[in-house]
């Protein structure tokens, strides 16, 4: 798959989806995504992005007491250590 023109990124940037699961299968993106954003090569222009995202997400999860604030910082924490320090909160 070949990259998006500038053009068609802005147009994917702004397009909204909405996506339904259960809070389960949001953890298990939120720990994914943190997961992936680990990898060294994992430097592109969608990294801030998704960073934000993952934060976003973690702090909803939150909300919505599918998991506690002292396990999404202690989350975020490892993966600062992991090489990840964007995820710092």
């Amino acid at each position: 798959m070949d990259m998006p023109s500038r053009e068609e990124a802005e147009r994917l940037y702004r397009t909204n989806m909405t996506v339904e699961t259960n809070l389960l299968m949001w953890i298990a993106v939120h720990g994914n995504l943190c997961l992936a954003l680990r990898h060294p090569q994992n430097i592109g222009a969608a990294r801030p992005h998704v960073v934000k995202f993952v934060k976003d997400l973690g702090k909803m999860l939150v909300e919505h007491k599918a998991v506690t604030k002292e396990y999404l910082v202690k989350a975020h924490r490892l993966e600062v250590e992991e090489g990840s320090e964007d995820l710092s909160l």
